[in-house]
């Protein structure tokens, strides 16, 4: 019995190995789809914004930024004067947006109106807490060719949507219009993925064009083929074999040739119902008399 024991135990031991190595170990979860999409749609509208934001990285964190509805930290890197030994130097200009979390589309409408109006402004390359301004408020001086300074004061396009504004009525308030300012941006771009058929042919984004639907006999149905059926050939075209069908039989076992209505241009012709004895009531008369009386 005592020598027993240790060899069950031992043997227990060997079966629940794999199993406790296949709980620890484990398959490497596959990466996100969804979060691939959106850092592909994130990087695709930040492309249009690197000069706005001052570097791609200021960009894509700004645009992730008002996506998500967390604070916006853009860095800023300041280089030497010439003849310098001294490193660049870095500096952060952080704000919390207030509109909290936006679609992509809203993102794209704010950048866009921002750029708009800091443009307006006579700012091409802004600062970090000019466009800090752009977004939430605040004034904007520019200095002059001729040394005289302008002074632009912001409402925010960030702002003034918190406050409840249409991005009509945020364009407007800048002197623009939405459309015109928005069709600008380019939500796809370089970049842009190609989606490849089961075929192997480049539908999105390359040269050469989807194959469609494939036949069971892999035939193709693109081009002017349309559909094709399960043999290959091609729906609208001559099949390959010959169907000499009767239509409609008669119980008697007669083919009704002329049920159809005839559309060349004259009156209806067809034997209509068909009895079973194969004869057409088409042209039969119902005649017909009721005599009968009512009572109380």
């Amino acid at each position: 019995m005592n020598f027993k024991m240790p060899l069950i135990a031992a043997t227990l031991l060997i079966v629940l190995a794999p199993l406790a190595t296949a709980q620890t170990g484990g398959t490497p979860t596959a990466p996100s789809t969804t979060n691939n999409g959106q850092t592909l749609v994130a990087t695709k509208i930040a492309s249009n914004f690197t000069t706005l934001a001052g570097s791609p990285d200021n960009a894509l964190a700004l645009t992730n930024a008002l996506r998500n509805g967390t604070d916006v930290t853009l860095t800023t890197v300041v280089a030497p004067p010439e003849g310098s030994t001294e490193p660049p130097t870095a500096t952060t200009t952080t704000f919390t947006p207030p509109t909290g979390k936006m679609g992509w589309g809203n993102v794209k409408h704010a950048l866009a109106l921002a750029q708009d109006a800091l443009a307006r402004a006579a700012v091409t390359n802004p600062t970090a807490d000019q466009l800090k301004t752009a977004l939430v408020g605040g004034d904007i001086v520019v200095t002059n060719a001729d040394g005289t300074t302008t002074t632009t004061t912001m409402k925010g396009v960030l702002t003034m949507r918190a406050s409840g504004m249409g991005w009509g009525n945020i364009a407007k308030a800048g002197g623009t219009k939405l459309g015109p300012v928005t069709s600008k941006v380019k939500m796809g771009g370089a970049g842009t993925p190609s989606v490849t058929s089961p075929a192997g042919d480049v539908s999105v984004g390359g040269a050469k064009a989807m194959k469609g639907i494939t036949t069971a006999a892999g035939a193709s149905s693109g081009g002017t083929a349309g559909l094709v059926t399960a043999d290959g050939a091609t729906a609208g075209y001559a099949p390959k074999g010959n169907a000499h069908g009767r239509g409609i039989v008669t119980a008697a076992g007669g083919s009704v040739t002329n049920v159809g209505v005839t559309m060349g241009g004259g009156k209806p012709s067809g034997t209509g119902v068909v009895n079973a004895g194969g004869n057409s009531n088409a042209g039969g008369n119902g005649n017909g008399k009721g005599n009968g009386k009512g009572g109380p």
